[in-house]
């Protein structure tokens, strides 16, 4: 059995001869999910779903095991439209490999039942067999095989919601008594878990309140940024709250935070799902909920420490670039993995003109400090890269890329709409009509021998069986003949849009483009750009990965 796990960074290893080759070789298809990383990282939900899904395929359906695919969820929730895993399974299933497709239960296949329903018409309008290992195989022609399926979904979105909606109102109901629920660490303070509150943690408080000092009153007449505070805390080796480094983001958070004027406040935020995805949503201030913890300083102290951090801010904010990059929010870098953004440019010493501009990693920018020594600890470090020079680069290859697309776009047509198959499906499907009519002729034919008088039942209920069952593979495979047909023709003329898309890009490039339209092209073709030292490599909207090398300027 091939089994493959997959999250958002799974690249499809199937290409050519490898599609053939499965189109031979596998007949089900296993999708198996669980709703959180933690559970695929530390429970056997998952290696339980595909070994049952397995035997179901080779007792009930005679499936070999070298015949199985399984195609793993490892941590998405069933209510996400774009789930990796699910979107690879039906790409299996848009590519005929395979003619079943297995799932434990509905719940495992989608947890809400828009979703539920469009995926299972997909599965079905492709000719698969849909079944479930805890449920009887869904008919997507029997009335009461439907009813059930559907509500299976529905009660699958309504014990969702009602889960949710209960853990909220307990949670609310347990601040409202003065406790408060499981929360991350808050540096200063430990969570008693009987008590289910804050207790003073009397040694961070003491660094707590140093801090407060330093930033208010500086340190032996030295006045303290954020920066200098961190990088102090490190040269006296007070740990820090997580690992062995100081941030001076974790600095600034921690001065921040309004709890240590003695009051917690639970529901500031909002978690809501949506289509999968969780969105943080800011609720009112008069529906947060108060919890009295111990105090480390009152509010004019707070206040003060407030004003003196936003006069640090403002004085150390360096200008805005004038000139967005074509690249924003697209590059990453290739040696650490951190963001990269746009850098202070280079002047000319004598007037002050800007010479060049730079992308510069913002790893190398982040300030750290390691506790014992204090030494600055940059996570990267290389040399930045010249602005013009990447775009110049990246533009170029879109350019070429897109006058280029005559023969990729040839095999896009080719591989989605062959004319080949399409009318040897189409014979097909004639020589099944005819057959089809046939039987249904001879069906008729004995039932009138019976009428006249010329046959008994015995010698009816033994011709009909038979042709009961020819009728009903010949009803199948038009059923199955019909929808292949209505893909490829679909196929195609997707295939011929994109045609009609790029030719249409081509024209448009072929213009004098401003900045502001060659970025919305960039946003649109491009998935991101990770730079090396010596390479770039660029990963397009249609996920196809190209290394290009230049040369250091």
């Amino acid at each position: 059995m091939i089994s493959l796990r997959i999250d958002k960074s799974f690249t499809n290893p199937f290409q050519g001869d490898d599609i053939e080759r499965l189109q031979t070789r596998v007949k089900a298809i296993i999708y198996a999910r669980v709703s959180t990383h933690g559970q695929a990282r530390d429970g056997y939900s998952l290696e339980s779903q595909v070994e049952m899904c397995a035997a179901l395929a080779k007792e009930q359906l005679h499936v070999a095991e070298d015949e199985l695919i399984a195609v793993i969820e490892a941590g998405d929730k069933g209510d996400d439209p774009n789930r990796p895993a699910l979107n690879f399974a039906l790409w299996l299933v848009d590519k005929g490999i395979g003619r079943t497709f297995i799932c434990l239960h509905p719940d495992r296949f989608a947890r809400a039942l828009h979703l539920q329903l469009v995926v299972a018409d997909r599965v079905w309008s492709a000719g698969y067999d849909l079944h479930f290992v805890e449920t009887d195989e869904v008919d997507p022609n029997n009335p009461e095989s439907m009813l059930l399926f559907n509500l299976q979904g529905a009660i699958a979105q309504y014990n969702k919601a009602k889960i949710l909606a209960n853990s909220r109102r307990g949670r609310r109901q347990k601040v409202k008594n003065g406790k408060i629920p499981g929360l991350r660490r808050i540096y200063g303070y430990t969570f008693d878990k009987e008590a289910d509150t804050l207790r003073e943690h009397p040694d961070e408080k003491a660094v707590y309140l140093m801090m407060v000092d330093w930033l208010l009153n500086g340190k032996d007449g030295v006045d303290m940024s954020l920066s200098a505070i961190a990088r102090e805390l490190s040269l006296l080796s007070i740990p820090a709250p997580n690992g062995d480094v100081w941030y001076q983001a974790t600095v600034s958070r921690i001065l921040k935070n309004p709890v240590y004027m003695g009051t917690f406040y639970y529901g500031k935020t909002e978690y809501k799902q949506h289509k999968g995805r969780i969105e943080i949503v800011k609720r009112p201030m008069c529906e947060w909920l108060a919890v009295s913890v111990p105090a480390f300083i009152d509010e004019a102290t707070y206040a003060a420490m407030q004003a003196k951090m936003s006069r640090l801010r403002h004085a150390n904010r360096g200008s805005r670039p004038q000139i967005p990059s074509l690249l924003k929010g697209k590059v990453r870098c290739g040696r650490c993995g951190g963001a990269v953004v746009t850098g202070a440019p280079s002047r000319s010493k004598t007037t002050g003109e800007v010479i060049h501009r730079y992308y510069v990693c913002s790893g190398k920018s982040r300030k750290v400090y390691e506790v014992g020594t204090g030494r600055e600890m940059h996570r990267c470090r290389g040399r930045n890269w010249r602005q013009d020079v990447i775009d110049q680069c990246v533009w170029r290859y879109l350019v070429h890329v897109i006058h280029g697309a005559d023969d990729v776009l040839q095999e896009i047509l080719a591989e989605r709409g062959d004319p080949d198959e399409l009318e040897a499906r189409s014979k097909e499907r004639a020589l099944v009509e005819a057959s089809l009519r046939e039987k249904h002729e001879e069906r008729r034919r004995w039932i009138q021998l019976r009428v006249r008088g010329r046959i008994s039942d015995m010698e009816l209920d033994a011709a009909l069986p038979p042709l009961e069952q020819d009728i009903k593979r010949l009803s199948r495979r038009l059923h199955d003949l019909e929808d292949t047909l209505a893909r490829l023709q679909d196929m195609r003329q997707q295939a011929r849009d994109v045609a009609s898309s790029v030719a249409n890009v081509k024209r448009y490039i072929a213009q004098e483009l401003t900045d502001d339209e060659r970025r919305m092209l960039v946003n649109r073709l491009l998935e991101r750009v990770v730079l090396h030292d010596d390479a770039i490599e660029i990963i397009t909207a249609w996920d196809c990965p190209r290394t290009i090398v230049f040369q250091p300027s």
